[in-house]
């Protein structure tokens, strides 16, 4: 869990570096949403828990729960399985003939 959401915040910090302004606050959105993913998961994961730390880790999970919704924006639909298979196709093709 760790290393995917590690990867998932490194990739798209840097793909998202400057994104123009109607991606910014989604991409702002699921950053938070993946951060109290992770925050939630790695104090999950202690042997004892304070007062103080099972707050936190109430305020992690409401944080995740609140912020779920920007995942639908970005739900793969069959129609953009089916453009990625098309373009794979493509460049599968186009790799084909170059190599000839």
């Amino acid at each position: 869990m760790r290393k995917l959401a590690g990867c998932f915040l490194g990739v798209g910090t840097l793909v998202l570096r400057q994104p123009d302004r109607r991606h910014l606050i989604a991409f702002k959105h699921a950053v938070d949403w993946v951060r109290a993913l992770v925050d939630f998961n790695k104090m999950a994961q202690y042997q004892s828990h304070t007062p103080v730390m099972i707050a936190d880790l109430g305020e992690y999970f409401d944080r995740f729960h609140r912020m779920k919704d920007i995942l639908l924006e970005f739900q793969v639909s069959k129609q953009t399985l089916a453009n990625v298979d098309k373009e794979q196709k493509k460049l599968r093709h186009q790799r084909a003939q170059s190599n000839m």
